[in-house]
């Protein structure tokens, strides 16, 4: 049985990230409309997250960062265990997980459901 997918994983399905992008689709962030607060999902498809993860990962980044919202975000998707990543910035809390096989088989055909 196909997973439902949230409407932001399936932005991040249809529009992956990769190497040869400096930054994530338009369609892969959310601003909130006082612009104190955003949400940006991708599906990292880039070479250092095949050579740390094994494979492309779901990235979830949240300003301000709260754990909870970038758990919200990845809420389904993906398999085995949430990595927290360092920041650059204070600001932004970044979380990944490693995509599934069947997620990764649609990557970029922007037929999730």
């Amino acid at each position: 049985m196909r997973k439902r997918f949230t409407a932001m994983q399936r932005q991040a399905l249809a529009h992956p990230f990769s190497d040869r992008e400096e930054r994530p689709d338009p369609a892969c962030i959310w601003h909130a409309p006082a612009g104190d607060a955003s949400k940006v999902l991708t599906c990292d498809i880039d070479d250092e997250s095949i050579r740390v993860f094994g494979g492309p990962v779901w990235h979830a980044s949240v300003c301000p960062p709260i754990r909870r919202q970038a758990k919200k975000l990845l809420a389904g998707v993906g398999e085995g265990v949430l990595f927290e990543e360092p920041g650059i910035r204070a600001d932004i809390f970044h979380l990944r997980r490693r995509m599934t096989g069947e997620e990764i088989g649609l990557l970029g055909g922007g037929c999730a459901q």
